[in-house]
């Protein structure tokens, strides 16, 4: 099934509409909408429905303690 011209236009409107919004406002919230629109608008062009699910963390992040000055100071990290 292909879009029509409307629909895509739609859908590209409520992206840029996002997308700005987002910008302007650095919110999580804000971006994630805008991402999901984006989602909306490529699942016209690609058949495969946009889901939700598509945009949850994999949750695979690991988070060490320690010193992030030296991080930051662009020390070697031998030297950390």
């Amino acid at each position: 099934m292909t879009a029509t011209l409307e629909e895509q236009a739609t859908a590209w409107e409520i992206y840029r509409l996002a997308k700005v919004k987002a910008d302007s406002s650095l919110s999580f919230q804000d971006g994630r909408a805008a991402a999901l629109a984006w989602h909306v608008f490529i699942a016209l062009f690609t058949g495969q429905p946009a889901r939700a699910s598509d945009l949850i963390p994999h949750r695979k992040v690991a988070i060490f303690r320690g010193n992030m000055s030296a991080v930051s100071e662009g020390r070697p990290s031998h030297e950390r």
